[in-house]
């Protein structure tokens, strides 16, 4: 479904997106060069400060003051009854609760891209309360400005804090006077661009080199590059090669090269029926041309060097301009015009190539589709620019919703060679430097949730269910700031739905490439859970809350037993080693010779058996005697033992030290669980009786 970005155009046809200022570039055929800004610069802080919200008060965010009853404000803290309150959005105002996020790193950029609403932020005074000291809540108020305020005290009278910023128009005009112009290209540096102008008569069509800067038409540094073309439509712009195509409207239209700078004017393919659109491949080997034929639209493929032209699409109806869907150069969006007033999808790895419909019932005179994220694109209609999803175009639409979990994806999980349910093990993966073998999950999880997919699906909200259950699950990580130019730790915001609270957003694919872990999407502690296996599910919600989808369930076994380290005094025959001294005394034989042999008795244990133990008996400053390195925990008690000769050596009295440690074999999916080792130390001397 399109949604309106902006309205009031006077004939919007070509566009390109620049991505660095994340906005959209487009002509008008009225004779118009605008900007669209996908994020509204700050312009000013309109309102801001700190109040007493007076229960049953409304308040005014774009001036700062509050009144009783119901005169036209932003807010009203509503006092229904004595224990039912909330804080209402009214007069076309709209809010959405962030919870107990910095209220200082809320910029007006980020509030721009908030899913506000008009449902209500309960604030009764028992659980269900959202309104709590410290919580942050936006608005878009009625002026249309963008609010941020937090709750400092929480009462029937609430102490809050607000500001209130005012951002730039969604569309700027940037350069007048031309005469129906029809396409745009802008240069590498995002700072200049070629236009091209139909003109009022054929034969007198332009293409101009404009600043974006100062783009009037009479500017002084508006040049003309060529003239003399017949209705000139869609260019290409090959800026690394100096040169620029474009295509003429025409019976007997033309596929022109005009050279950069100087503008001589080479015909590359002659013959085209009413081309419009046109694209060439990386290699400049090859164009697609669209036609508004008599015999009906289509669009065709051209060998530039042998001039041989074979159709792609045929049937259309009024195609338009041509954009590819990505860098790949296997897909074409194709805007038809008409009766069609739809976007279409040519998919060219299939022979013959394969054009699925994306979009219709768009506004009238549909021209122009820009991508302005893995996921969205912007198309220019007649009088209107609208945002479309590009569902089927997404690289990662058959990855899985639940990812995996930290460094463990989830098919490595309770693989069919496990010993158990919902073990870990990467080790079918020798070149991985993250080798684990049948080993649980413990300690807070770093669930890897496909952003991309739940976003191009629909989602716009997500939450992370144990065994059919809602968990508490936060998200915080470091995300780019542009404004600072570093990255800042946050904490995400959760939302309330009506299916009740814990929802965390999906990220938008505008700011997906800003988070360092852009995969990451919840980190569930397990503390809480039973040591079993359990079923890890994510739910996808829309922007009203609306269920859309849920992961697999991911079975994991969950264990968070600590291990246990025990190491006996050491025996030699019936003699115990004195637990004060240490002394375990031997006697010799004729020869002088000691007798008899040392037991070295431990326990290294785990209630379910994960972990390994590493023993080892030192004899004097580092002679290493015994070393049982990795050992796999087993039931009941272990042992080593020696012979007192052995051990002592040409040593008449020897002291030696007794060192159990017992590693737990959880992970995180990082890392391992240390938190839940043992170990244990013991010493003792061999000494003649």
């Amino acid at each position: 479904m399109a949604t309106q970005v902006v309205n009031g155009l006077s004939g919007a046809i070509g566009c390109r997106f620049l991505p660095t200022h994340n906005q959209l570039l487009f002509v008008e055929y009225g004779g118009t060069i605008s900007i669209l800004d996908l994020i509204r610069p700050y312009l000013a802080t309109v309102s801001s400060g700190t109040t007493v919200l007076q229960g049953t008060a409304t308040f005014d965010l774009d001036t700062g003051t509050q009144h009783t009853g119901t005169p036209p404000g932003d807010l009203w803290w509503e006092q229904q009854t004595a224990t039912v309150r909330d804080m209402k959005p009214m007069a076309g105002a709209k809010i959405v609760n962030l919870g107990h996020i910095d209220f200082n790193a809320i910029t007006a950029a980020q509030l721009q891209g908030l899913p506000y609403g008009t449902a209500a932020i309960p604030g009764n005074p028992d659980a269900t309360n959202q309104l709590t000291d410290g919580d942050v809540f936006a608005v878009l108020t009625n002026a249309g400005y963008y609010a941020k305020v937090q709750v400092l005290h929480y009462d029937y009278n609430m102490t809050i804090r607000w500001a209130t910023y005012q951002v730039g128009p969604k569309r700027r005009i940037i350069g007048t006077g031309y005469a129906q112009l029809e396409d745009i290209a802008a240069t590498a540096d995002e700072a200049h661009a070629y236009v091209t102008e139909r003109g009022t008569a054929a034969g007198n069509g332009h293409l101009y080199r404009v600043t974006l800067a100062s783009a009037n038409r009479t500017s002084t540094t508006t040049a003309v590059v060529a003239t003399g073309m017949t209705a000139p439509q869609q260019l290409f712009l090959d800026e690394a090669n100096h040169a620029a195509y474009v295509v003429e409207f025409a019976a007997s239209g033309r596929l022109l090269k005009i050279a950069l700078p100087g503008g001589a004017v080479t015909p590359l393919i002659t013959g085209l029926d009413h081309p419009v659109g046109l694209l060439l491949t990386a290699d400049r080997q090859t164009a697609y041309v669209s036609e508004q034929g008599s015999a009906g639209g289509r669009v065709v493929k051209i060998t530039l060097a042998t001039g041989v032209k074979v159709p792609v699409a045929e049937g259309l109806t009024q195609p338009f301009f041509l954009t590819w869907a990505d860098a790949s150069e296997q897909r074409i969006l194709l805007t038809e015009r008409g009766t069609a007033r739809k976007v279409d999808a040519i998919d060219l790895t299939r022979s013959p190539a394969v054009v699925t419909t994306l979009a219709v019932a768009l506004p009238a005179n549909p021209s122009s589709c820009a991508v302005v994220g893995p996921t969205r694109m912007l198309v220019c209609c007649n009088d209107e620019i609208d945002e479309l999803p590009l569902p089927g175009l997404i690289p990662s639409a058959t990855a899985p919703l639940l990812m995996g979990i930290g460094k463990v994806p989830f098919d490595r999980i309770g693989l069919p060679a496990a010993s158990a349910p919902g073990l870990a093990n990467t080790t079918g993966d020798a070149t991985n430097p993250y080798q684990v073998a049948n080993v649980p999950f413990g300690g807070t999880l770093p669930l890897l949730i496909n952003h991309l997919r739940a976003f191009a699906d629909g989602a716009r909200f997500y939450r992370v269910m144990v065994d059919g259950v809602a968990q508490p699950a936060g998200l915080s990580g470091y995300r780019w700031n542009a404004s600072t130019n570093r990255f800042e730790y946050i904490a995400a915001p959760t939302f309330t739905f009506a299916a009740g609270p814990g929802f965390l957003r999906v990220h938008d694919v505008a700011e997906m490439a800003l988070w360092l872990n852009p995969a990451l999407g919840a980190q569930l502690r397990t503390v809480g859970l039973s040591n079993a296996t359990h079923g890890i599910r994510i739910d996808f919600v829309n922007a009203s809350g609306t269920p859309v989808e849920s992961s697999a369930t991911l079975t994991v076994l969950v264990n968070n037993q600590a291990c246990a380290a025990f190491i006996e005094q050491p025996k030699l025959g019936t003699s115990v080693a004195d637990t004060d001294c240490g002394l375990l005394k031997y006697t010799k034989d004729s020869a002088g010779h000691a007798l008899g042999s040392v037991n070295m008795a431990f326990t290294a244990s785990h209630p379910a058996g994960f972990g390994t133990y590493t023993f080892r008996v030192v004899k004097g400053a580092g002679n290493v005697r015994v070393n049982l390195s990795g050992q796999a925990v087993l039931p009941g008690t272990h042992s080593a033992s020696d012979t007192a000769a052995d051990l002592l050596g040409a040593c008449k009295i020897a002291g030696f030290a007794e060192s159990l440690y017992v590693a737990a074999t959880m992970i995180d999916g990082e890392s391992r669980q240390s938190q839940y080792d043992a170990s244990g130390l013991t010493a003792f001397v061999l000494a003649p009786e």
